[in-house]
């Protein structure tokens, strides 16, 4: 299984906020263009409403691998989540599930 390097080609603005299925479609043809499926997909997010919330992004990617970096100050905690998906919708439903927790940033 050949592991990429960090999703290089898609940037934050790529990733949409709410349900606008019109973003979604976007993201989709950008990931299906810029990654291979099925493989490993590396998922970064910023946890700004306490470390309790690692618990709840857990609870979205149970069984995945995560390595955590603290912020200087530990205001803030960077979570990379390797996760191996079958296609483009697999990281858009983590994306939307993500999204509705409050205090998890997505890169």
């Amino acid at each position: 299984m050949e592991e990429k390097k960090i999703n290089k080609d898609i940037e934050f603005s790529d990733i949409p906020d709410g349900a606008n299925t019109d973003i979604y479609a976007n993201l989709k043809e950008k990931l299906e263009s810029v990654e291979q499926f099925p493989g490993v997909y590396i998922f970064k997010f910023i946890i700004t409403g306490g470390r309790h919330k690692i618990q709840d992004l857990r609870t979205v990617l149970p069984d995945d691998e995560f390595i955590e970096h603290a912020s200087k100050t530990g205001k803030y905690v960077s979570i990379t989540v390797k996760k191996y998906v079958q296609n483009a919708d697999e990281v858009i439903a983590v994306y939307k599930q993500v999204g509705n927790i409050k205090g998890i940033m997505v890169l």
